[in-house]
């Protein structure tokens, strides 16, 4: 199916937002604030916490560890309860879990309660310890089949400028309709937000060995071909959506290398762009591009999943 211009395909009536015990300050509600007031969405908060040490204790009957569980329950409900007390103009309720998988629990409750899309705060993540582990960030960005929204604390002014992330790839349909959908989520926020959408696209160009291993083969020739073609693809997409040409954006490179750049030269308040989500040992071992790019970029982050609700 191909969406118009004036199709709206960004909607949400529920969204849910990762309420963190650990700090004062939760940059997500804030901005989950923002947007249902945007949208005229209500919000869940929720709290997912777990203390091993409450189940692996022998000295303490099971009547007990079930009440300090539910004390521990009850202390995060007040906290949020505190949290969106002063909240005006945006239906608010609380919930708070016990699991063991904070995306698990995250994701479990997104689903049973019918939500739209996630919004959690991105933590800031080594590179060290990035290889080491697999934080629960990824995790939910991965597992998700929601949209989720990754907060940093760029602020969303008047006027701002919103980057798209798409590929353009005849034979990969799945990320075609994937890009689509960014680019027409963009718009829809655009227009919400007054911001300015801009497209960004990479390409790969000819591999080094070959010009070595094949004398006969101008890369220069090869590279300008396959950038002509997707400023062409990008630009027919642009035009769709009424986005000027000055806010299209074709470089040769990764993306995780390009996107970070356009968008800290546009000082962007947000970025979308379209993840599958790579598991298993291929996602330990090369990570996702999505993710990459997250842990590079100072704004927040839209992922978008190819299904939709």
């Amino acid at each position: 199916m191909t969406l118009s211009s004036h199709d709206s395909v960004f909607t949400c009536q529920r969204i849910l937002v990762v309420f963190d015990p650990y700090h004062t300050e939760q940059p997500a509600y804030h901005r989950a604030c923002f947007l249902a007031k945007k949208l005229n969405a209500e919000l869940l908060v929720v709290s997912c916490i777990y203390d091993e040490t409450y189940d692996m204790t022998n000295f303490l009957s099971a009547e007990q560890r079930v009440d300090m569980k539910s004390a521990l329950l009850n202390g995060q409900l007040k906290a949020m309860q505190a949290c969106t007390a002063k909240t005006i103009g945006v239906k608010v309720s609380v919930k708070s879990v016990w699991h063991k998988s904070l995306h698990q629990g995250i994701i479990d409750v997104a689903t049973h309660e019918d939500c739209d899309m996630i919004v959690k705060a991105c933590k800031n993540h080594t590179k060290f310890a990035h290889k080491l582990f697999t934080p629960s960030d990824w995790r939910l960005l991965r597992y998700s089949p929601l949209n989720v929204l990754m907060v940093k604390d760029h602020d969303w002014p008047e006027n701002g400028n919103i980057v798209a992330s798409i590929s353009v790839d005849t034979n990969d349909k799945v990320h075609n309709l994937l890009s689509e959908r960014v680019t027409k989520i963009s718009c829809d926020l655009a227009k919400m937000v007054n911001a300015r959408v801009n497209l960004a696209n990479t390409f790969a160009g000819a591999p080094v060995h070959v010009a070595i291993e094949v004398p006969s083969f101008n890369a220069q020739a090869y590279n300008q071909d396959i950038q002509d073609k997707h400023e062409k693809d990008v630009h027919t997409i642009a035009q769709a959506h009424d986005i000027p040409d000055d806010q299209v954006f074709v470089s040769e490179g990764l993306p995780e290398d390009i996107i970070p750049k356009v968008c800290e030269k546009l000082d962007a308040e947000l970025l979308v762009l379209g993840s599958v989500g790579r598991r298993g040992i291929s996602a330990a071992l090369l990570g996702n591009t999505a993710e990459h790019i997250i842990d590079h970029v100072t704004c927040d982050t839209l992922v978008i999943k190819p299904q939709l609700k």
